[in-house]
């Protein structure tokens, strides 16, 4: 896979942002941050930014990671102040805010819109969109996942009530796949990559290609996906100067993770830091953009996936607009350039 970095802030910048961060002027309210992260690479931001130092010199001198089974369990942990950052997909929290959960985006982590993958079996006979009503498709029907597969549907025609899906997190779904339980996958990476070297399976679409037979080879854009860095409101509330600083943090290790010149240490950290192997995050990370970027396109993506959700009855009422539910100032403090489209939302 052709890895192609987009370094949206010079190294320049990367380097000074610390320095111009709230902590060089007041102290942070809080020493303590528990953070979401899962195997994949968006984490690849904060792992980088905690081996590093990089909190620790922000004043968070007590920073732990914690993992969750699901995204849905993770979100629970965010509002219960078990943990203050929470980095998911971006459909999980454009569902909450219009449910009425007090959450608030600070940016976006990951830009990713080839990164999930339709993957099934060798043998499962998928070799047309059409085929893709003849097997039965693993996945999280309440993750991005599930709005990719609904796009390739409307995309090729497909009538999306006759696709038969499964609810499975993905480690269950690999071990289901490979007992031909069920044909294939609509996951995020690494599980594709897995499937493919340990299984032999198949890549049918991504977010942004096709390899059915007919287009194989072609562009075509079916994801909005982009992973977020999310806080409880109350939090954000109680700590402006810890926001702003870890904004600012996050900020930095992204700068520092999009610059080619730091590929290989970066991956080496994460690899190390997970015990996954190098050429894997190495092959996958060309699916990624590493920008907390809220401009046209975040607003653009969040719409689409709010469209998404009121098709599928799962937002009550008006939709909301997502930047009635989107922070801005503290990235705008840090790096004004990255913010060209304001939040509404305020403490």
């Amino acid at each position: 896979m052709r890895i192609v970095l987009k370094s949206l802030i010079s190294a320049a910048m990367a380097g000074m942002l610390l320095a111009a961060g709230p902590s060089a002027a007041a102290e942070v309210e809080t020493d303590t941050l528990s953070i979401s992260i899962g195997p994949d690479l968006p984490f690849l931001v904060h792992i980088v930014a905690k081996e590093k130092g990089w909190f620790d010199e922000a004043g968070f001198k007590n920073v732990e990671f914690k993992t969750f089974a699901s995204g849905n369990l993770a979100g629970e942990a965010l509002l219960a102040d078990e943990i203050q950052l929470w980095t998911p997909g971006n459909l999980p929290p454009v569902s909450m805010a219009h449910n009425g959960v007090p959450v608030v985006i600070l940016g976006t982590n990951a830009v990713s819109h080839g990164l999930e993958k339709i993957v099934v079996r060798q043998d499962a006979g998928v070799e047309t969109p059409e085929d893709l009503t003849k097997v039965k498709l693993g996945l999280l029907v309440s993750s991005t996942s599930g709005a990719l597969l609904a796009n390739v549907a409307k995309h090729y025609g497909l009538d999306a009530t006759k696709l038969q899906t499964v609810n499975l997190a993905p480690p269950e779904a690999m071990a289901a796949m490979a007992n031909n339980e069920i044909q294939g996958i609509v996951f995020w990476e690494p599980f594709p990559y897995r499937a493919v070297q340990e299984q032999g399976a198949k890549i049918v679409h991504t977010g942004t290609k096709s390899f059915f037979a007919k287009n194989n080879g072609e562009d075509v854009a079916v994801s909005n996906n982009r992973t977020v860095w999310v806080a409880s409101q109350d939090w954000v509330r109680a700590h402006p100067v810890a926001t702003e600083a870890l904004v600012n943090v996050l900020a930095k290790a992204q700068a520092y993770v999009a610059d080619p010149a730091n590929k290989d240490e970066v991956l080496k950290i994460f690899s190390d830091f997970q015990k996954q192997p190098v050429e894997m995050n190495a092959a996958l990370l060309g699916d990624y953009t590493f920008t907390p970027d809220v401009d046209q396109s975040y607003v653009e993506d969040m719409a689409a996936i709010v469209d998404y959700l009121k098709a599928t009855n799962r937002i009550p009422g008006e939709a909301k607009d997502v930047l009635t539910y989107t922070y801005t100032a503290p990235l705008k403090a840090v790096n004004a350039a990255a913010v060209s489209v304001e939040g509404q939302w305020a403490p």
